[in-house]
């Protein structure tokens, strides 16, 4: 009797990609919150920080999209990109 084996081949790399892109987003994220609070200074009010993470997102949502990443990488870096975004955001107030 032989045992079948099973390559992970595909399924490997989209979730090695998916990862990467998370990754990158949170390194996105952060390098952009700490721009914007060099930016503003310490007083900031919620518009502000919306617009430029739209912005922010807005950019890498069209880079990931040029670069034919699924919509699960490009999901992946959005979340990402915002909660480490806001975290940076938050740790200066």
């Amino acid at each position: 009797m032989s045992l079948r084996v099973f390559k992970l081949g595909r399924a490997d790399t989209f979730l090695s990609r998916v990862e990467r892109a998370r990754d990158e987003g949170y390194s996105r994220g952060f390098m952009e919150g700490g721009l914007f609070k060099l930016a503003v200074g310490g007083s900031f009010n919620r518009a502000q920080v919306l617009d430029w993470l739209d912005n922010v997102i807005e950019e890498g949502r069209e880079e990931l999209n040029d670069q034919h990443a699924s919509e699960r990488e490009v999901e992946a870096w959005d979340m990402s990109c915002r909660i480490a975004f806001l975290l940076e955001i938050a740790s200066s107030r």
